[in-house]
């Protein structure tokens, strides 16, 4: 609608001119017929081609039925203007000469234009197609690359916990079989989440509760941890498996190898416009700065699948003073 409304606009500003230059040739019986005269076949060969250019038809018949188009609009519209006007044929022609000049002239123009619009448009669709089918592509590609990092994620927690209690079988096979109990419970009440394209920050740290009640067992009173996390902030959007491989690098990096263990703290809060998620540890933290071990370059790489440049993720460490991973997220963007 606002496509044939444009057309029109112009056409009938087109016909304007049209009878302004007319009138200044001297041409008819003055602007005001000139007018009349201009716009009826101006218009009425615009409906014309229109109708036609819009229809699907082969190249060849398309030409003949717009040249057609052109005469009968220009033949329809002289009639009609001589009605409104009640002005005749006289001796020496001037207004059958004047819908005939007009008839040439305009249809000829709006021939082209209209046949130009219309390419225009067919083009900005097939562009509009080829986008969308590109863009479609991509979610694809994205989506089969984001499972492929969390595939990587979900072994290697896997492993190390099953090596926990392998570990633990000889030396403490009670405290094997608890840890074993327990792994299984995460495992079946954690399925699902790890699956999951989506799901909130409260999903999360559930996740990461249970995952930490695991290891206590294993370390007992070495492990103590805490969660500093407003509620309003629970029901966020929030990727899945994001947050464990941090906690897991903060156990494995920094409280293990602490004689007397240490304490986690995971806390978040919104500032500058962004979601900051920190993971602090006061383990032993790392002499230089923190390698790019698999599981920060998944997370790196999953924040730019997710979020593009607007996330980021800095680790921080000092020797004896442990390490802090901050995770900023884009409060607007939606994984």
């Amino acid at each position: 609608m606002p496509s044939l409304l444009a057309s029109l606009v112009a056409t009938v500003l087109f016909s304007t001119l049209i009878a302004g230059f007319l009138s200044a040739l001297g041409f008819g019986g003055g602007f005001a017929i000139n007018l009349v005269f201009s716009q009826c076949i101006g218009l009425s060969i615009a409906l014309s081609l229109m109708g036609v250019l819009r229809a699907t038809l082969a190249p060849l018949p398309r030409a003949l039925a717009a040249a057609a188009g052109i005469l009968i609009g220009a033949l329809g519209g002289g009639m009609l203007a001589r009605l409104l006007t009640g002005v005749g044929g006289s001796s020496d022609g001037v207004h059958e000469a004047q819908s005939l000049l007009l008839g040439l002239v305009f249809g000829g123009i709006a021939a082209v234009f209209f046949w130009l619009r219309e390419r225009n448009a067919n083009l900005r669709r097939e562009l509009q197609l080829r986008e969308m089918a590109r863009l479609e592509a991509e979610k694809q590609s994205l989506a089969a690359q984001l499972r492929l990092l969390q595939a990587q994620i979900e072994p290697h927690f896997l492993f190390n916990s099953l090596a926990n209690v392998a570990a633990l079988i000889d030396a403490d096979p009670a405290r094997a079989g608890r840890l074993l109990d327990a792994l299984i419970r995460y495992l079946r009440s954690s399925l699902q989440r790890t699956r999951a394209e989506g799901g909130s920050l409260g999903d999360e740290v559930g996740l990461l509760k249970a995952y930490l009640d695991i290891l206590k067992i294993r370390m007992g009173e070495r492990l103590d941890y805490a969660f500093e996390i407003p509620s309003e902030l629970l029901g966020r959007d929030f990727p899945p498996m994001l947050l464990q491989p941090l906690v897991e690098n903060a156990i494995r990096h920094g409280l293990e190898p602490k004689l007397d263990g240490g304490f986690l703290r995971v806390d978040a809060k919104v500032t500058e416009g962004c979601l900051r998620i920190r993971v602090v540890d006061d383990g032993v933290g790392i002499a230089e700065a923190p390698g790019e071990g698999v599981g920060l370059s998944n997370i790196r790489a999953r924040l730019a699948a997710i979020y593009g440049p607007t996330a980021r993720l800095e680790v921080a460490s000092k020797v004896g003073a442990g390490v802090t991973a901050t995770l900023d997220l884009p409060l607007e963007a939606a994984p």
